[in-house]
C-alpha cells in the first residue's frame, strides 16, 4: 500500500455537507463540531471553512465550494507529510526560504508605504529634457526611425498625377489636406499617416510591396513623394522625418522611457533615505549596532 493510501486510511473525515441554509453557513448538526477534517495532528476547523466560502456563494454552490476546499486541504496536508518523509534533509532549507520570502514581503511592504507617502509622480518637460541632454549616449538608436505617409489606391485610377499633387499640397495646407482626405474617402483609398509618431523603418516598409532581400535605405534620401506598384495597386509614400540607426534617438521617442527611469530613481532615493534614517535612529538609541563598521573605524 502506498504512503498516501496508508495515510488516507487513518484520516478522520467528519463532514457530510448538505445544502447550506444561507451564505457561509454549515448544516446545524455540524456547527457544533469544531473539526471537519484531520490528517495526523493537523485539523481543519469549521471556522476556517466558513471563512473561506465567498460571500456571493449560496445554497448548492457553497456546498460544492466547501467540499472542494476540504478535499484540497486533505491533499495538501498529505503531500506535506509525504515531503517530510521523502526529503527530510530539505526541511531546514525550505523553512529558510519561506522565512526569507516572508521577510522580503514585509520589507517590501515598508518600502511601498514610504513610497506611497512621499513619492511625487509629477515630472515636468524640463525634468525629462534635462535627463535626455545629459544622457544622450544612452539613447543611441539600434534601428532607423521615420515619420511619413503611405497612400494605397487602385492602380487603374486615372487621375493619379493629380492625386500625387494633392498629396504633396496636403502636407503644408490645412485646406488642401481636407480636399485630399475627401478624395481618399470618396474613392476608398487607404491613407496611413505616421507623421505624428516615430516608427521603425521596417514597420513603415511593411505597408509597402517590398522584398526582404532588397535594400531600401536609398529611399530615405528622398523626401519627396515616391511610388511603388504591385498587383494592380499603387502606393504613394513620403518621409517627413528620418533618424538613422546609430544616431541619438529623438526626445519624444524616448520620453516615456526617461519618465520611468526618473520615477524609479525617485523611488530608490526615498527607500535609501528611509533606510539611512532608521539605521541612524536605531544606532543612536542603542537598539542596533554595526560592530563591523565600528571595528573598521577604530582601525582607521
Amino acid at each position: 500500500m502506498s504512503i498516501i493510501m496508508r495515510r488516507i486510511v487513518n484520516i478522520s473525515f467528519l463532514v457530510v455537507l448538505i445544502t447550506m441554509v444561507s451564505c457561509r453557513e454549515l448544516p446545524d448538526y455540524l456547527v457544533g463540531s469544531n473539526t471537519l477534517a484531520r490528517v495526523g495532528r493537523n485539523e481543519l476547523s469549521v471556522a476556517e471553512v466558513k471563512q473561506a466560502i465567498p460571500t456571493n456563494l449560496k445554497g448548492e454552490d457553497s456546498v460544492i465550494f466547501a467540499k472542494h476546499y476540504i478535499d484540497k486541504w486533505l491533499v495538501r496536508q498529505l503531500k506535506i507529510e509525504e515531503a517530510d518523509e521523502l526529503f527530510p534533509t530539505s526541511i531546514n532549507d525550505i523553512e529558510k526560504m519561506v522565512e526569507d520570502y516572508r521577510q522580503t514581503l514585509l520589507t517590501s511592504k515598508v518600502d511601498q508605504y514610504y513610497v506611497d507617502k512621499l513619492m511625487n509622480n509629477e515630472l515636468s518637460d524640463d525634468d525629462i529634457a534635462n535627463y535626455y541632454n545629459t544622457h544622450k549616449s544612452d539613447f543611441t538608436l539600434d534601428r532607423t526611425l521615420v515619420k511619413g505617409r503611405i497612400l494605397r489606391f487602385d492602380g487603374a485610377y486615372r487621375q493619379s498625377k493629380r492625386l500625387k499633387e494633392q498629396m504633396r499640397k496636403a502636407a503644408t495646407s490645412p485646406t488642401d489636406a481636407k480636399t485630399f482626405a475627401d478624395v481618399c474617402e470618396k474613392n476608398g483609398f487607404v491613407l496611413t499617416d505616421y507623421r505624428s509618431e516615430w516608427i521603425s523603418f521596417s514597420d513603415f516598409l511593411a505597408n509597402l510591396p517590398t522584398i526582404l532581400s532588397q535594400e531600401y535605405d536609398p529611399l530615405l534620401d528622398k523626401m519627396d513623394i515616391q511610388e511603388m506598384e504591385a498587383n494592380d495597386t499603387r502606393y504613394y509614400f513620403d518621409f517627413t522625418s528620418v533618424c538613422r540607426k546609430g544616431n541619438v534617438a529623438p526626445l519624444e521617442y524616448v520620453s516615456d522611457n526617461i519618465r520611468r527611469i526618473l520615477l524609479t530613481q525617485r523611488r530608490s532615493e526615498i527607500i535609501k533615505a528611509h533606510e539611512e534614517e532608521i539605521i541612524k535612529r536605531a544606532t543612536a538609541e542603542g537598539h542596533a549596532r554595526n560592530y563591523h563598521e565600528e571595528r573598521a573605524n577604530i582601525q582607521e
